[in-house]
C-alpha cells in the first residue's frame, strides 16, 4: 500500500496505486456507525487536490448514511441480478412472457456480464459504455464471438451440436434496452444515483421500413391463387398450394406473427362469435395466440372472413381435429414451420418479388399490410390496434401505415377545399351568364334561381331575436369604462 496519509482522526486513509501508468491517491473511508469500510479512488495526483476530494467525499458518504441511502459500490452482476428480479416479478404478474426472461438472460450472459460483471455499476462511465459499443459491434468477426465455430441446442430430448453459420457485424440490438432496464433496477434500489448513469442509447439509425402490399398489389396476389393453384401437378401438391393460398389470406385478416403464432394454432383456438349491435346482426372471428409466443397469450378479433378462410381449409384438410393444428401437414399432421417458399412462388406467379422501394416481400409483409390496412381503411386507435396486434403503440408509429397520410388526403385538406368551394361561389355570383351555364349542364331541376338584381334584404330591427348565450365572461364583473 506504500505511505498512508491519515486525516480527520483516520477516518480517512488516503494512498496511492498506479492507474493507467501514473500514480494517483485513494481513499479508504470510515463513516461512524458502519461496518467496514468504502474504498473509492480520488483520482488526483497532488496530495492536497486529494485530500480535498477525500474530505468532500466523506461528508456526502456520511449525510446518505444517515439518510439510509446505500453508500457502498454494487457490482453490474448485482444489479443484473436486481433485474432478473424485477423481471421475473413482471413474468408472475403477466406483464413479461417466459420468453423474454429467457432471451434477456442469453443476450445478458453472452454479452453484457463478460464485458461488465466486476465493474462497480455506479463507476461505469460514458467512455466505457463507447467501448462497449465497439466490442459489441465487432464481436463475431474480431472478438470473442469470432473463435465460437460451433453451438449447441436440445431438440428432441437430445443436445445437439452444429456448425455455427459464419456471422458478419452485428447491430446492439436488444441489449442496450437491456442494459437500460439493469441500470434503473440498481438506481430503485439506490445503488446509484439518476445523473450517475450514462447515456445508453444507441446511435439513431434510419428506421427501416418494413414492405407492405398496396390494395392494387392484394388484388393482384388475390386474382393469382386460381392460376397457382391449377399449375400443380397432382393432387398432393395442389392442396399444399390451396394451403399456401388460405395462409395468406388468413394472415392478411387477422396479422398475426409468421413463426409461432401460427404454428400453434389449433381447430380449438378458433372460434365464430355472434353479437347484436347498432348496426345489426355482427360476426367476427376471435383467435387464441399461446403463451409461449413472442408477447403472450392473447385473443385477436377479425372480421368473418377469417372465419370463411378456415371453412375453406377444414374442405381439403385432413386434420381437422380441434387439437390438430389449423396448418397441418398433410402426411404428418403436425405444423408446417414454414409457408416462405410457397410464398414466394405465389408471389412470383403474380409478379411481385419486391416492393416499389426495392425491398422484398416476405410472409411477414402479410402482417405488415394487416396493420397499414387497418390504420387506413379500418381508421382503428393506435393503441386498440397494437393490443390486437400483440406489439407496442411505438411499433405501429414506427414500422407502419406510412401511406395513410396519402390514402386518407382529403381529412388534411378537407377546409381547404372547403374555402376553395366558396371562392368558386364567389365567382358564380359575379357571372349570372356562367352560373346559368353551370346549372344547365348539372341539369339542375327548376326552381328558384339566383337573381342578381334582386334587392338586398334588409333584418327587420323589430324582428324578435334569437337570445344569445350566456357566457360565464357576461357574469363577471367588468371594469366601467372610463367616462
Amino acid at each position: 500500500m506504500g505511505n498512508v496519509v491519515h486525516i480527520l482522526d483516520g477516518a480517512v486513509a488516503l494512498y496511492q496505486r498506479e492507474y493507467m501508468g501514473t500514480q494517483t491517491w485513494t481513499a479508504r473511508y470510515k463513516i461512524r456507525n458502519m461496518k467496514g469500510y468504502v474504498t473509492k479512488a480520488t483520482g488526483k495526483r497532488d496530495l492536497d487536490e486529494a485530500k480535498e476530494v477525500a474530505l468532500e467525499k466523506h461528508a456526502e458518504l456520511t449525510a446518505d448514511f444517515r439518510r439510509g441511502i446505500p453508500i457502498r459500490s454494487r457490482t453490474f452482476k448485482l444489479a443484473v441480478n436486481a433485474y432478473l428480479e424485477d423481471l421475473q416479478t413482471a413474468v408472475l404478474t403477466n406483464r413479461a412472457t417466459e420468453r423474454t426472461m429467457k432471451d434477456n438472460k442469453a443476450v445478458i450472459n453472452r454479452y453484457l456480464l463478460p464485458y461488465f460483471e466486476s465493474k462497480a455499476i455506479d463507476a461505469i462511465r460514458q467512455e466505457q459504455i463507447e467501448a462497449y459499443k465497439l466490442w459489441r459491434l465487432t464481436y463475431w468477426t474480431e472478438g470473442p464471438g469470432a473463435q465460437d465455430t460451433s453451438r449447441e441446442y436440445m431438440r428432441g430430448g437430445k443436445l445437439i451440436k452444429a456448425k455455427r453459420p459464419q456471422k458478419t457485424q452485428t447491430q446492439r440490438s436488444g441489449e442496450i434496452f437491456i442494459l437500460k432496464a439493469i441500470f434503473n433496477s440498481a438506481r430503485k434500489r439506490g445503488w446509484v444515483k439518476r445523473d450517475q448513469i450514462p447515456d445508453i442509447d444507441d446511435e439513431q439509425r434510419k428506421t427501416a421500413r418494413r414492405p407492405a402490399f398496396t390494395e392494387a398489389e392484394w388484388k393482384r396476389i388475390l386474382a393469382a391463387m386460381p392460376t397457382y393453384i391449377n399449375g400443380a401437378k397432382g393432387q398432393v401438391v395442389e392442396a399444399d398450394r390451396k394451403m399456401v393460398c388460405a395462409y395468406v389470406e388468413f394472415m392478411f385478416e387477422t396479422g398475426l406473427r409468421p413463426g409461432k403464432e401460427h404454428q400453434q394454432l389449433t381447430w380449438a383456438d378458433c372460434e365464430l362469435k355472434t353479437s347484436q349491435t347498432e348496426i345489426g346482426l355482427v360476426k367476427e372471428t376471435r383467435v387464441l395466440v399461446h403463451e409461449n409466443t413472442k408477447t403472450g397469450t392473447r385473443t385477436t378479433v377479425s372480421s368473418e372472413a377469417t372465419w370463411e378462410v378456415l371453412n375453406q381449409i377444414k374442405a381439403f384438410s385432413l386434420w381437422t381435429k380441434p387439437s390438430d393444428p389449423v396448418f397441418a401437414d398433410r402426411k404428418t399432421g403436425k405444423p408446417i414451420l414454414s409457408f416462405a417458399k410457397g410464398f414466394a412462388a405465389l408471389l412470383k406467379t403474380a409478379g411481385l418479388e419486391y416492393d416499389r422501394n426495392g425491398e422484398k416481400f416476405s410472409p411477414y409483409s402479410l402482417r405488415h399490410t394487416y396493420a397499414t390496412d387497418r390504420l387506413i381503411k379500418g381508421r382503428l386507435d393506435v393503441w386498440l390496434l397494437a393490443k390486437n396486434m400483440g406489439t407496442s403503440v411505438e411499433m405501429i408509429r414506427k414500422h407502419y401505415g406510412q401511406d395513410e397520410p396519402k390514402q386518407r388526403s382529403l381529412e388534411l385538406i378537407r377546409d381547404k377545399v372547403q374555402l376553395d368551394t366558396n371562392a368558386w361561389m364567389a365567382i358564380l355570383r359575379d357571372n349570372p351568364a356562367l352560373a346559368a351555364e353551370v346549372l344547365r349542364k348539372a341539369n339542375v331541376p327548376e326552381g328558384p334561381t339566383f337573381d342578381p338584381d334582386a334587392p338586398e334584404v334588409v333584418p327587420d330591427p323589430n324582428a324578435p331575436r334569437k337570445r344569445k348565450k350566456l357566457r360565464l365572461s357576461d357574469m363577471l364583473d367588468r371594469p366601467k369604462d372610463p367616462e
